[in-house]
C-alpha cells in the first residue's frame, strides 16, 4: 500500500512539469519580427559635400574666403599665383583689338567733308594751271613757226604743260581716294581685327584658369589649402548647400529591401532640441562598406549598409556630419 501511495505522487509532482513541455507533434512558435529597425544616421547636404579642385600641382596665389563664409554662383573664392600676369596679359590683348578695331573703322570711313572740300578745290587749281600751261605753250608754238620763239623757249613751256597735266592727274586721284574704300584695304583691317579678337579670347581663357570659381551658392565649410601652397588630391576647400539639409540613414543590408521611399521615420539626437519627424525620399542602390567608426547604433550589426535619404519634416541644424538616430517601420521586403 505505502509502495502504490509512493509511485502515485511521484507521478503527481511530474504531471504540471510534463504538461509545459511541447508536443512532439505540435506546431512550432511563431517569431516574433521587429515592428521597426534603428539605424545610424547624419545630417548631410541634399547636394552632399563638394571638395572644389583647381588644377593639379598649380600654385595658389590667393586664398578669397573663410571658413563659414557663404558664397554665390560663379563667385572666385581662390586665384592661382599665376593670375596678376594672365590678368595683364588679358588687358593687352584686349588694346590691341581696340587698336585694330579703329582701324578697321577708319579703313571703311569715308573722309571728312572738309578734306574732300579742300581736294576739290585743288583739283580745280590744278586744272587752272593746267588751262594756263596750255594756252602759254600754243602761243610759244605760234612764235616758233615764225621763227621769233627760241626752241628752247618752246621745250621748256611743252615741260611746263606735262607737269600741269600730272598735278591735275595726281589730284583727281587723291580726291577719289577720299571717297572710296579698297575692298582690298577693308579685307586686310578685317583680317587684322580677327586676329587680335581671337588674341583676347586665347588670353581671357588663360585667365579664367587662373581663377577658381564656386559651382553653385553655398557655404565653405572647410579651407585645405592656402596661399603659397600647391593643389593636391583633396583640392582647396569643401563647400555645401546647408539651405537643403537631408538625412542619411544607414541601413543594414538585410533589412534595406523592407525600406521603400514614403516611408514616415523618426529622427533623433543630441544635436536636435526635440526628435522630429521625416520622411524616406531615396534608398540606395549600391551596398557599401560602413566606412565611419563604430557607435551605439551599430554595436553588433554587419558593416555592409545601404544610404536611405530622409527628407526631415522639419528644419536641421547645419551641423554637417552631426550623428542622429533614425527608427524606419518595416515594411514586408519587396520581391
Amino acid at each position: 500500500m505505502r509502495r502504490r501511495l509512493w509511485l502515485l505522487g511521484l507521478a503527481l509532482l511530474a504531471a504540471p512539469a510534463a504538461l509545459l513541455l511541447p508536443r512532439p507533434d505540435g506546431p512550432a512558435p511563431a517569431a516574433q519580427s521587429p515592428a521597426a529597425l534603428v539605424a545610424r544616421g547624419r545630417i548631410e547636404p541634399e547636394g552632399r559635400v563638394i571638395a572644389l579642385h583647381g588644377p593639379f600641382r598649380a600654385v595658389l596665389g590667393r586664398v578669397l574666403v573663410e571658413e563659414g563664409q557663404a558664397v554665390a554662383t560663379g563667385q572666385v573664392v581662390a586665384t592661382l599665383d599665376t593670375h596678376a600676369v594672365a590678368e595683364a596679359q588679358a588687358e593687352a590683348a584686349r588694346a590691341r583689338l581696340a587698336l585694330a578695331q579703329a582701324e578697321e573703322a577708319q579703313v571703311a570711313a569715308p573722309a571728312k567733308p572738309g578734306v574732300i572740300l579742300a581736294q576739290r578745290a585743288l583739283v580745280r587749281a590744278r586744272e587752272a594751271e593746267l588751262t594756263l600751261a596750255r594756252q602759254e605753250h600754243a602761243r610759244i608754238a605760234t612764235l616758233r613757226a615764225t621763227s621769233i620763239a627760241a626752241p628752247a623757249t618752246l621745250e621748256q613751256r611743252q615741260a611746263e604743260l606735262d607737269r600741269a597735266e600730272a598735278a591735275l592727274r595726281q589730284a583727281e586721284a587723291e580726291l577719289r581716294a577720299l571717297s572710296e574704300v579698297r575692298e582690298e584695304d577693308r579685307r586686310a583691317a578685317a583680317a587684322r581685327t580677327a586676329v587680335q579678337r581671337a588674341s583676347v579670347a586665347e588670353a581671357e581663357a588663360e585667365l579664367a584658369r587662373t581663377s577658381i570659381r564656386a559651382p553653385f551658392a553655398g557655404t565653405v565649410l572647410a579651407l585645405l589649402r592656402r596661399g603659397g601652397e600647391s593643389i593636391g588630391d583633396e583640392g582647396i576647400l569643401q563647400m555645401a548647400a546647408l539651405d537643403r539639409l537631408v538625412v542619411v540613414a544607414e541601413v543594414e543590408e538585410a533589412e534595406a529591401p523592407r525600406v521603400a521611399p514614403g516611408q514616415p521615420a523618426r529622427i533623433a539626437g543630441r544635436v536636435l532640441a526635440a526628435p522630429m519627424e521625416g520622411r524616406v525620399e531615396l534608398v540606395g542602390r549600391q551596398v557599401m562598406r560602413q566606412r565611419r567608426t563604430s557607435s551605439d547604433v551599430l554595436i553588433g550589426r554587419d558593416a555592409r549598409i545601404v544610404e536611405v535619404t530622409i527628407r526631415p519634416l522639419g528644419t536641421l541644424p547645419p551641423v554637417v556630419g552631426a550623428e542622429v538616430e533614425v527608427r524606419l517601420p518595416l515594411v514586408p521586403a519587396r520581391p
